[in-house]
């Protein structure tokens, strides 16, 4: 934030607080006031030679605080002129009298000017200053603290209507591998590319400011939400435009957070872009190119990070458990496995919903505690429970984590269970993020025997050249394939494609999100492994679970 202390601060300020009308009567007519009661005091007390002669150089240099040099010469001369020729002792001549008079005119007059010059040197030194902490050195955008201290200036012109104002809040989420590719220096100029970009691109950007390190912001006036929309499609789709880097395209990856002021008036800076900051995190945890703010997502997010707070002591009170979804063989309907999944049940209060704590749990240090809870509890169930494969999720965190593998190994060690009834499921996004170190780790475990399954395939990068990389055993086509199969052509022909993939690759393929029979007879038709969904079972504690499993025996 701008210094807002400082003498070079206070003048500017007092020098621009004067360019009203009603201010500037108000600095002359204090100005007036003060000469006129100095003089009168001088005139009172015995003359100039009274010490409260200098009382007038405060009207001096008020005047030349406010006006500069022009304003000390004029309130130089009005002090000098009216404390007239009063000595308060006796000269011999009025020749002498009125030399003397012009010489302190002409001395209160140097005094004023002077004072002038000095303030108005502070003032434009101040001025300086201030403009440098407005606007960010690397890019040459204005920065942060002039966001807030012109959307404040936007939100008071428009104080009948503010619904007119949004703020824009625009992330490259990929900056920092671009900054590792082509250096700081680079990034951040096209950085300030981008935003010279988008303003240009976009009519109804009022101020393009660099926000943080990978985040540029947009003060942009809008009629209605639809509107609004509508610039955030703009922003995004100009922002995907690459850029050259000697001679080499680089474009960024942006999400975008729609701060809508509407029909608040109490809305300030600070709030308006809080409301942004909350859309702009909800676009990357969905994954969406933007979201626009809505209440509804304060409650989500409190709720989210109440539930956070409470995370680690409740896998120590034993508040989690894991719960198991039966994998079905198609062929015949016979378990082939189960999915171990986790479940918070919270006293007095029930489950909490997974998608509530887990995408945030997942981004915390805590999944390491909590994956190694998952860890132990699903090998104690795999080496007690029927031999059948179980498969637990890993995070992507957890791709990077040896000791997580190490606690792997060593618990199906300890309980004897075969490594090859055991499986974890990892998501091509997770992979991607540090695929070298993921693909290393991911190789360890299949040198222990334990299965590798490719989870939600079809909805991430799909990137065959990695595809045929990973140690994979299994791939999981994603339920939103699942879903259209009894209606859509082009998505059998889809799902037909992905499984013989997955075949020509020599890995099991399984369905998920199965509902219907005509879904899994589809599924059977094409050729698919097997299937997991609500059309056998959901989720169940193990007791449930022995039960199911011993009714779907055959006698």
């Amino acid at each position: 934030m701008v210094h807002r202390n400082g003498p070079a601060t206070w003048l500017i300020e007092l020098s621009d607080w004067h360019t009203s009308v009603p201010a500037r009567l108000m600095v002359l007519a204090a100005i007036g006031l003060l000469l006129a009661a100095g003089a009168m005091l001088v005139h009172l007390t015995g003359g100039t030679p009274s010490v409260h002669a200098h009382l007038m150089y405060v009207p001096i240099f008020l005047a030349s605080a406010v006006y500069g040099v022009a304003g000390g010469l004029v309130a130089g001369l009005l002090a000098g002129l009216m404390l007239g020729p009063l000595l308060g002792g006796s000269l011999e001549s009025v020749q002498a009298i009125m030399t003397s008079w012009g010489v302190r005119t002409l001395w209160l007059m140097a005094i004023g000017a002077g004072a002038g010059l000095m303030m108005q040197m502070i003032a434009a030194l101040g001025r300086e200053q201030r403009a440098q902490a407005l606007r960010d050195p690397f890019t040459g955008l204005p920065n942060q603290a002039a966001l807030m201290e012109d959307l404040d200036a936007h939100l008071a012109a428009n104080a009948g209507d503010k619904a007119k104002v949004a703020a824009v809040l625009l992330r490259a989420t990929d900056f920092a591998d671009i900054v590792e590719v082509i250096g700081i220096e680079d990034g951040d100029r096209i950085l300030g590319e981008i935003g010279e970009h988008l303003s240009r691109s976009c009519p109804e950007v009022r101020g393009c400011y660099r926000f943080s390190t990978s985040e540029l912001a947009f003060i942009v006036e809008c009629g209605d939400r639809e509107t609004l929309k509508r610039i955030a499609r703009t922003l995004h789709g100009a922002a995907t435009d690459p850029f050259d880097v000697d001679g080499v395209p680089v474009r960024i990856e942006p999400a975008v957070g729609l701060g809508h002021v509407g029909a608040d008036a109490t809305i300030d800076a600070r709030e308006a872009v809080r409301r942004t900051r909350v859309a702009l995190r909800r676009a990357e945890t969905l994954e969406r190119n933007w979201v626009s703010y809505e209440p509804t997502l304060d409650a989500d997010a409190s709720t989210t990070l109440e539930l956070i707070g409470l995370a680690e002591q409740a896998i120590e009170a034993g508040e989690f458990t894991l719960q198991y979804q039966p994998k079905i063989r198609l062929a015949d309907r016979r378990p082939a496995g189960v999915e171990a999944l986790a479940r918070w049940r919270r006293p007095n209060e029930g489950l909490v919903a997974p998608g509530s704590f887990m995408p945030k749990l997942e981004q915390t240090s805590l999944i390491d505690t909590f994956s190694r809870f998952v860890v132990r509890t699903a090998t104690d169930y795999a080496g007690s429970g029927p031999l059948l494969p179980v498969s637990i999720n890993l995070a992507p965190r957890n791709l990077a984590d040896e000791r997580l593998a190490d606690a792997l190994i060593d618990g199906l060690q300890q309980t004897g269970t075969p490594p090859e009834c055991f499986m974890v499921e990892v998501t091509e996004s997770g992979i991607m993020r540090e695929p070298r170190a993921a693909i290393a780790l991911l190789n360890r475990l299949r040198e222990h025997g334990i299965g590798v399954s490719i989870d939600d395939f079809g909805t991430g990068y799909s990137s065959f050249a990695y595809l045929r990389q990973l140690p994979a055993t299994e791939l999981k086509i994603d339920r939103a394939f699942v879903h259209p199969l009894e209606g859509d052509a082009k998505t059998r022909r889809l799902v037909l494609a992905m499984i013989e993939v997955g075949h020509a690759l020599d890995l099991s393929v399984t369905a998920e999100g199965v509902e219907t029979e005509e879904q899994a007879r589809i599924l059977t038709e094409l050729g698919c492994d097997l299937g997991q969904g609500f059309l056998w079972s959901p989720a169940v504690e193990t007791s449930a679970l022995h039960k199911w499993l011993a009714a779907a025996e055959p006698a």
